[in-house]
């Protein structure tokens, strides 16, 4: 007879401690079982995301606390052990994630990825596409001839912004480095502005909108550069200033997976309207290296994990 779901066991990279790389480990653990409106899903790929690294380090535990030894990783592609679909999703908060060979998705949070859509892909379309739709579709409503600055355009929610602004019509600075600059570009840039030597406030109050997914400083000096009844938006894990402009606009992004977010993401994606950013694949056995990838903040596009 075969052994119950609940009986086996897989590879899941885990957090032991608060600290560096050496707090992780790959651990041979039960897969995990799902309740009611949860699927189990075979991973064949993860993202990276920096709120991985930060909350390792414990940076965000006043925020996130971790029960301790934790599975990390917000989102993931793989099958459907139940039905035999290719399906994509978010885990749920203070779960263990996605950085393992299986996961369980909410049905809410997830959902069948189109037939044009690869597993990797949809796997680095998860955190990064659902932060950069919300932010510029949804709350900034984003208009085509607004101009809009979006902070850390060579990074996994920058690749995704540049192009889905782009695609609205919006006119799109974003600041990068010199060697990410056409990479910038190519994805629908109308500006770089190289934040090692230029600084982004200089041209004054001309943007509708700016997306900043830096923080601390940045946050502040965003406000800068808003026209009147401009919109800051912001996702972050740094600290975010006290705005005290009164004539414009600051917009948090929560990012809430949804079947109707993540289909609309994906059929970008699938119609060829936007080009998925992927930089760096690891085997999951070097989970650890990813996360220093990722910490360095000179990546560029999506760090993946792959289980294969």
């Amino acid at each position: 007879m075969a052994a119950e779901p609940q009986s086996l066991k897989m590879r899941a990279a885990r957090v032991h401690a608060y600290g560096g790389p050496e707090k992780m480990r790959i651990d041979e653990v039960p897969i995990p079982t799902p309740g009611a409106g949860e699927r189990l899903v075979s991973l064949a790929a993860a993202s990276v995301n920096p709120i991985d690294w930060k909350m390792r380090q414990g940076r965000l535990r006043a925020v996130f606390s971790l029960e301790l030894p934790r599975v990390l990783g917000r989102d993931g592609a793989g099958t459907d052990v139940g039905s035999g679909e290719r399906v994509m999703g978010l885990g749920a908060a203070g779960r263990d994630g996605t950085h393992a060979e299986f996961t369980v998705f909410q049905a809410h949070s997830s959902c069948v990825i189109p037939p044009e859509v690869s597993l990797e892909d949809a796997a680095a379309a998860g955190v990064a596409g659902l932060s950069a739709w919300i932010s510029l579709v949804e709350n900034a409503q984003l208009a085509a001839g607004e101009r809009v600055l979006i902070h850390a355009g060579a990074g996994g929610v920058g690749s995704f912004a540049i192009q889905i602004a782009a695609l609205r019509g919006a006119e799109v600075w974003t600041t990068c480095s010199a060697k990410n600059a056409d990479w910038c570009r190519s994805l629908g840039a109308y500006r770089t502005i190289d934040y090692t030597k230029e600084n982004f406030t200089a041209p004054g109050q001309v943007f509708d909108a700016v997306l900043d997914t830096i923080g601390g400083p940045v946050h502040r000096a965003s406000t800068e550069v808003l026209k009147p009844g401009g919109k800051l938006l912001f996702l972050n894990a740094d600290p975010v200033h006290a705005v005290t402009r009164k004539d414009i606009t600051v917009l948090p992004t929560d990012v809430r997976a949804t079947q109707k977010r993540l289909l609309a993401v994906l059929t970008l994606i699938a119609e060829g309207r936007v080009k998925v950013p992927i930089e760096a694949r690891f085997p999951l056995a070097r989970a650890a290296d990813a996360y220093e990838l990722s910490r360095t903040g000179h990546s560029r596009g999506k760090i993946l994990l792959t289980m294969a």
